[in-house]
């Protein structure tokens, strides 16, 4: 048997490969692929031998960056919609708690001066039934309770007001905060327009590989040292270019978690 060393070596390369590492790129190198390789290896010249076996190496090396990758991204993405999906809540209920004791204090102060107020509504309109009766004696002394129960008045309703104004200065800070967060979180969608974007690319560097990756299986089983070889440096040329986009949709992940943190930071 030709190339014995180089048989080796494949094999070893064979046994480490991580059962998770098939599963994640599609390509499962089968006891009857390995089989077949280990022939056209133990076939080949000493040149091919070597050759194959640092291609094969190269591949299943950068089938392990992907894995790698991949499992990055994962994580990345996962907490970056998580910490969104967050902020988006805290966006919309920024202030909450303070708002609803300000509605509190509107509602407590009303009902502390409504006596007050529904008094002086109810002397007004006796003043105005007196008027009708033309009886100056009552209206005058209408007037005059009036006219003492006319600050108190005014204060009650400066006072409900002042808590009106506050409610609602309060409101329309959230509101303005809030609507920073959204926009904030609005001004990502460009960032992930780009992932999909690499992502379709991937999908047509996978479309690619597929067929190649037959030609490589059928190369194997016909022991066909060039058809293997070919197979193997354009698997490698393809799965380059996956993984350089895979680590640009890991820097854009990064780039959206560092804008999460700048969001995050906004939130008062």
């Amino acid at each position: 048997m030709k190339n014995f060393t180089a048989l080796l070596t494949a094999l070893a390369l064979a046994s480490a490969i991580p059962a998770e590492l098939a599963s994640a790129a599609s390509f499962e190198i089968t006891t009857t692929i390995q089989s077949s390789l280990d022939k056209t290896i133990a076939g080949a010249t000493q040149t091919q031998a070597n050759r194959i076996s640092s291609l094969y190496t190269e591949f299943l090396n950068l089938q392990k960056q992907e894995q790698d990758w991949e499992a990055k991204i994962s994580t990345l993405h996962s907490r970056n919609k998580d910490t969104s999906a967050e902020l988006g809540k805290q966006a919309k209920d920024i202030d909450s708690a303070k708002l609803a004791k300000l509605e509190e204090e509107i509602t407590r102060t009303r009902a502390r001066h409504q006596p007050l107020l529904s008094q002086y509504a109810a002397l007004n309109k006796q003043i105005e039934a007196a008027r009708s009766l033309k009886s100056k004696s009552l209206s005058a002394l209408l007037r005059f309770q009036a006219a003492a129960m006319k600050i108190p008045v005014q204060l009650a309703r400066l006072d409900i007001s002042a808590k009106v104004k506050a409610s609602q200065a309060a409101k329309d800070k959230a509101s303005k905060a809030t609507k920073k967060i959204r926009s904030s979180l609005n001004e990502i969608d460009p960032i992930n327009v780009q992932i999909k974007a690499k992502q379709g690319a991937i999908k047509t560097i996978q479309n690619s590989l597929s067929p190649i990756w037959t030609a490589f299986k059928q190369g194997a089983k016909k022991e066909d040292t060039n058809a293997v070889q070919s197979s193997l440096t354009s698997m490698i040329s393809l799965s380059r270019q996956m993984n350089t986009e895979k680590e640009s949709i890991f820097k854009l992940e990064t780039k959206i978690s560092e804008a999460l943190v700048a969001i995050k930071a906004q939130i008062p």
